[in-house]
């Protein structure tokens, strides 16, 4: 009876693993970052957090009346693209604008 081959084979390191030096300095600084880690979390907008380029999710219903939904129709017809796309590509970065002055509106209110 033939006997199968391990595919794997354990070999020693002739070599020791030395152990880089370390700095005491850069030790205290990255112990200081680790300890400041939750104020600057804290400091940050709540939507930090997520990733912007994260493929949409949610859908939020925007009332419309008919002067608006037919200037939101035409500018779609007219560019040739789709009214989501049309409102993802102009109201978004108004939106974000909008936020981060408001969160540093608030940042000054509570400092």
């Amino acid at each position: 009876m033939e006997t199968i081959m391990a595919k794997f084979s354990l070999k020693s390191n002739p070599t020791p693993i030395v152990e880089p030096d370390i700095d005491p300095e850069a030790l205290e600084a990255f112990a200081a970052g680790a300890r400041d880690r939750g104020a600057t979390e804290a400091e940050a907008p709540p939507w930090d957090r997520f990733d912007p380029s994260e493929k949409p999710r949610y859908n939020v219903a925007i009332r419309l009346n008919d002067y608006q939904l037919a200037m939101l129709r035409y500018l779609a017809e007219a560019r040739d693209t789709s009214q989501h796309k049309l409102l993802q590509r102009h109201l978004m970065p108004i939106l974000k604008q909008l936020a981060l002055e408001q969160f540093a509106a608030d940042q000054n209110k509570s400092n």
